[in-house]
């Protein structure tokens, strides 16, 4: 069986990938130099030791974000951290259970957790030890699988809104008119976008953009008991509680008044937004050095994603530590993971990378550094849902990403294209 899903796991990775919260950090969350964690051991006890750490490099900010809590953990425990250095960790892992290489720690994305759990090539971890009540439950639980915690969240992203204001402006209106929850934007959209065809022309501005992936919809279709996924992990996509929550998002694109960026010629939502091709954008918080630093002179507020059938929530985009099941170095490795994901190393971490604090403690010491705009989005943490569709994610991703245009052009009805999309994910799962 292990071999089988291996084998499986090397043809999904090849064809699927995810950018990690990580990646897409673009300078410092902070302006200012953060206070040296204190020595919280300075016995030394691991004076000389190895521990390999399978990280990806990231950006220039980040990588340096990794090398000060290396020094300072260094310093303090005397052991030595190895890099092992991957640009598709997913996959180049799998090659290194296989050569028996494997490194004591490596990053767990939050979408492939449940696969690495299932193989049993995580250490189970003691949520004490590692004071997992700190943590928000929506990062915590995507580690956790029946009630056993198997990685730590390092960090994460998690989505809200993006208002420009000065379009709203140019058409009479102010950030105070915008609805705070999505059912009001079937009436809101179309209005706004008469006011900007009337004052720009017709589309040349358009009232929202929208993500129609799983991974921006995850917490709006398993609301109310929606499952998109049965417990074995088969596509569940045409659950009668999904399809009501799909019909209801296709109908916002059905207005006109909200498009997929590519619709309007643009890349993705950050660039639509920069070149106010948009008002309104769902975006992470990474997008928040990229428009100060791209389009410095663009005016924008940040608010709460809306409301769904009157509750909040929003995706968050998180990664975790995990421990090599059969690593040799398990207690120099868990005094790794206290560091980097005590309040402490993770203020000195996300301070100085760019992604949000997993921890509630933390971002409560962050909050008075950071923008309004960035404590936000920190303010999703309390309701965000952390991406994971399974052991077979990536196929059942795959498969509704292929047929979600056909409803969302008329050619399917959401039911049909929902239908279509689990006879492809669950023909693909029962041939791996």
């Amino acid at each position: 069986m292990r071999k089988k899903l291996f084998m499986f796991a090397s043809t999904i990775f090849a064809v699927f990938s995810l950018t990690a919260c990580g990646n897409n950090a673009q300078e410092s969350n902070v302006g200012t130099t953060p206070t040296t964690p204190t020595n919280y051991n300075s016995a030394r006890p691991f004076e000389g030791q190895t521990l390999t750490l399978g990280i990806w490099r990231g950006n220039d900010v980040e990588f340096a974000a990794i090398e000060l809590v290396r020094e300072e953990f260094e310093a303090q425990t005397g052991a030595i951290i190895d890099w092992r250095m991957y640009d598709d960790i997913n996959v180049q892992l799998l090659a290194d259970f296989a050569a028996g290489i494997t490194p004591d720690l490596f990053y767990v994305d939050s979408f492939w957790a449940q696969f690495y759990i299932d193989q049993g090539v995580l250490k189970p971890l003691d949520p004490a030890t590692f004071n997992a009540d700190m943590f928000y439950e929506g990062v915590i639980n995507a580690f956790t699988v029946d009630g056993v915690l198997y990685a730590i969240p390092k960090d994460q992203s998690s989505l809200a809104r993006y208002v420009n204001t000065s379009l709203l402006a140019a058409v009479g209106l102010t950030i105070d008119d915008i609805p705070s929850d999505v059912e009001s934007y079937l009436t809101f959209l179309p209005e706004l976008q008469a006011k900007l065809d009337a004052e720009f022309g017709p589309n040349a501005v358009i009232a929202a953009t929208g993500m129609h992936e799983p991974s921006r919809l995850l917490h709006w279709i398993t609301r109310n008991g929606g499952q998109p996924v049965t417990p074995d992990g088969r596509s569940n996509m045409t659950d009668p509680t999904v399809v009501a929550h799909m019909e209801f998002i296709v109908s916002l694109f059905h207005t006109g008044a909200m498009r997929h960026p590519d619709m309007i010629g643009a890349g993705w939502n950050g660039e639509a937004f920069g070149l106010e091709l948009a008002v309104i954008m769902e975006e992470g918080n990474w997008v928040y050095s990229f428009l100060n630093n791209e389009f410095p002179d663009l005016e924008f507020e940040i608010i709460d994603m809306p409301t769904y059938q009157g509750e909040r929530s929003s995706m968050s985009f998180t990664v975790g530590w995990g421990i090599y099941a059969n690593s040799n170095n398990h207690d120099l490795a868990e005094e790794w993971l206290r560091f980097k994901t005590g309040s402490e190393g993770m203020y000195l971490w996300t301070t100085n990378a760019g992604p949000l604090p997993t921890r509630s403690d933390v971002a409560a010491s962050m909050a008075p550094n950071l923008s309004p705009g960035l404590n936000t989005h920190v303010a999703q943490s309390d309701v965000a849902m952390a991406w994971n569709l399974g052991i077979f994610g990536p196929i059942i991703n795959d498969a509704f990403n292929n047929y979600i245009r056909l409803a969302i052009d008329g050619t399917m009805s959401v039911e049909e294209m929902l239908r279509n999309a689990d006879a492809q994910a669950n023909m693909a799962i029962d041939f791996r």
